[in-house]
């Protein structure tokens, strides 16, 4: 049996990782000249930790990432609202993991700079898929881990109905060695009480920190469209807007909006999409935002792809009709995946209206 990855993300790594490791010949097609770098940096779960100790039993990998065991929650003038213990919590650095997960698959079954088109039939019966360079790969399973414009998804179910996230989100990365210093464990958030603005950092190491900004766009935002915009006009427009949304917020926040670089901060739209009725379409199968997406406030994304890539391998062992593996990692997956959902819309809808609801952002187990 060969198995055809479609997405070489932290999804697809793993989940070739896992298959790898059950010898089933498989492959990762990645449409970047490395696995796909998008991104800085996030918090992740013990189920998610868990994973990844498990996939790196017994190599020399040095796994990624930072402890994060203390939740501060401050107001925008830096007064202290809460302080919290968060349980087995760390933060990575998306391409400093998607290096280890790229390191413990096999060089040769990774292949970079292709970008999937479409599937090839054989009568009914989906056979291969078809990339941009001209290629085609063939195999008996397709696995869509090509993330939230999954071009995968889009080929078996059409276009899903998309929700607007109502939030905006824009982030960044550091290099800032004496807050680093002095936020080592601590993810910070000043946050407005009476309207949807706020300011996370978190350490990803001892001299970088991660920052994210989330606004309601009704407080102010870019005013002409992105895609209008010359790179340089974009981030001296991105950078006009954080300061003035920021202004008041305590000196340290500034600060980190000073030594930033615009350049490479973006503003994330927010959203997502009701769960599926099947993650999966004769022998093609979804995991990772392919299959799903929750909004951002549980911070539970990364943590959902790799435990689909461990769920679906543990099915495609115990089940050998690969239909009944695939309703059966549906089975598994499909209530938590929607309470994610769910409770990333609760925390949205906390976050625009803190008046009526402060809900701690983070959620404590993501089996669940």
């Amino acid at each position: 049996m060969k198995i055809v990855i479609l997405g070489g993300g932290i999804a697809g790594l793993c989940m070739g990782i896992y298959l790898h490791k059950n010898q089933i010949n498989v492959s990762v097609n990645e449409k970047q000249v490395r696995a796909a770098p998008g991104g800085h940096a996030f918090l992740m779960h013990h189920d998610g930790i868990a994973i990844l100790n498990e996939i790196a039993e017994g190599t020399e990998c040095l796994l990624p990432g930072k402890l994060v065991d203390t939740f501060v929650f401050k107001d925008p003038k830096g007064q202290l609202v809460m302080e919290q213990k968060m349980d087995d919590w760390q933060c990575f650095k998306r391409t400093d993991l998607l290096t280890c997960l790229a390191e413990l698959f096999p060089g040769n079954d990774l292949i970079n700079e292709r970008t999937f088109l479409h599937f090839v039939y054989e009568g009914p019966q989906i056979v291969a898929a078809a990339f941009d360079d001209g290629t085609i790969e063939y195999g008996d399973i397709f696995i869509g881990a090509d993330g939230a414009n999954s071009a995968v998804r889009r080929q078996i179910f059409g276009e899903v109905n998309f929700q607007p996230g109502k939030v905006k989100e824009v982030v960044g990365l550091v290099r800032y060695p004496e807050m680093a210093g002095l936020l080592q464990g601590k993810f910070t958030k000043f946050q407005h009480l009476d309207k949807g603005l706020s300011f996370g950092m978190i350490p990803t190491s001892a001299e970088e920190v991660v920052w994210f900004m989330q606004y309601d766009p009704a407080l102010g935002d870019m005013q002409k469209d992105a895609n209008a915009l010359s790179r340089e006009n974009y981030s001296k427009t991105l950078k006009r807007l954080c300061f003035s949304l920021l202004k008041d917020f305590p000196p340290e926040v500034i600060k980190i909006l000073e030594m930033n670089n615009f350049s490479s901060s973006y503003i994330w739209k927010t959203r997502d999409f009701d769960i599926l009725p099947d993650f999966h379409y004769q022998n093609v199968v979804l995991i990772g935002d392919a299959a799903h997406l929750a909004l951002p406030f549980t911070s539970a994304g990364t943590t959902n792809a790799m435990m689909d890539a461990k769920i679906l391998s543990e099915c495609l062992q115990i089940y050998p009709d690969h239909e009944l593996a695939f309703r059966e990692y549906h089975r598994i997956r499909s209530a938590s995946i929607h309470n994610h959902i769910m409770l990333g819309r609760q925390l949205r809808d906390a976050f625009l209206n803190p008046y009526a609801e402060f809900v701690i952002p983070l959620i404590k187990d993501h089996s669940k």
